[in-house]
């Protein structure tokens, strides 16, 4: 049974632990809990989860520890600031190769967060290396000139039976969406959403898919209207949540990803969606990677 040991080189720093809802940064807070390790914990609510998400970090302060929340400053009068604000505001969604939805709606407000403790800090993550190549090849403990601090990733070499087994031992369900059959937890949905996924969202959740629909028919006329005043502006008339990357990153409306989310294997098959990146989200753990690993050890977690 592995355990968390504050590395001596941070002693004394304040220990800051980003939380998602994921199993793995649950498991982080479980894991310092156990050890005794003194945190704060901070959640960036791009204001873009499942409604289970926020109910279960809900369920997180009740049982295990206070969790902070940050957000982006709103770009509209009387907005909350989050992922609805800022696409309504760019007349744009996050892109593979503009993926502002990270570094604005998440790490920034994280940073932001650390900053105004006033001395340096650790800011603490739950990856761990088994979920990607470039995860195996970092440093548990790091001075990140990317992140501009200490870096601590205690979870590094925890397998998924570890994270499932720290849940167990304080009597922690992981978060339900993995239980319907969601790989990650994270924006809901997320740009780099699997087929599954897309699927998953648009049977439980309607309401999103009809919000999507409306944010790309508004910014499309947003993207005329400014396009008349610059022309140019905008190289792509269409806005839309996913984009084709087989026919030149082409938008596709939310109704037609939906459509093909519904398809079987080997029938109508539209790859539209590239493999998430390395960086962003997936490298400071505040969401998570598709799993390398079996899924049997989380059907353990019912």
């Amino acid at each position: 049974m592995p355990t968390l040991t504050l590395p001596a080189e941070l002693e004394g720093l304040p220990v800051v632990a980003s939380v998602s809802g994921g199993k793995d940064s649950t498991a982080l807070i479980l894991g310092l809990t156990e050890a005794s390790i003194p945190f704060r914990a901070v959640f960036a609510d791009t204001g873009w989860e499942a409604d289970e998400t926020y109910a279960y970090l809900d369920m997180l302060r009740a049982r295990v520890c206070p969790i902070d929340v940050v957000r982006a400053k709103p770009q509209a009068p009387g907005a909350q600031g989050g992922m609805v604000d800022r696409v309504l505001h760019r007349a744009n969604f996050p892109a593979r190769l503009q993926r502002w939805c990270t570094s604005e709606l998440k790490v920034g407000p994280i940073r932001e967060y650390h900053k105004k403790l006033g001395v340096e800090t650790v800011s603490v993550v739950g990856i761990r290396a088994t979920e990607s190549e470039s995860r195996a090849k970092m440093l548990e403990v790091d001075d990140d000139s990317e992140w501009g601090g200490w870096v601590w990733r205690p979870l590094l070499r925890w397998s998924v039976e570890d994270v499932l087994a720290v849940h167990h031992r304080f009597d922690i369900p992981v978060n339900p969406l993995y239980r319907r059959g969601h790989d990650r937890v994270g924006c809901y949905p997320c740009i780099f959403a699997r087929k599954e996924e897309i699927r998953l969202v648009a049977e439980h959740a309607p309401e999103r898919i009809d919000l999507i629909r409306n944010m790309e028919q508004v910014c499309t006329t947003m993207r005329a209207e400014r396009n008349r005043i610059q022309p140019g502006r905008y190289a792509h008339p269409q806005a839309s949540f996913f984009q084709n990357r087989n026919r030149g990153n082409a938008a596709m409306s939310i109704d037609e990803v939906v459509a093909w989310s519904r398809t079987a294997r080997g029938g109508k098959h539209l790859p539209i969606l590239p493999e998430p990146p390395s960086g962003g989200c997936f490298r400071w753990g505040l969401c998570e990677r598709p799993p390398t690993e079996t899924a049997e050890a989380e059907e353990a977690a019912d």
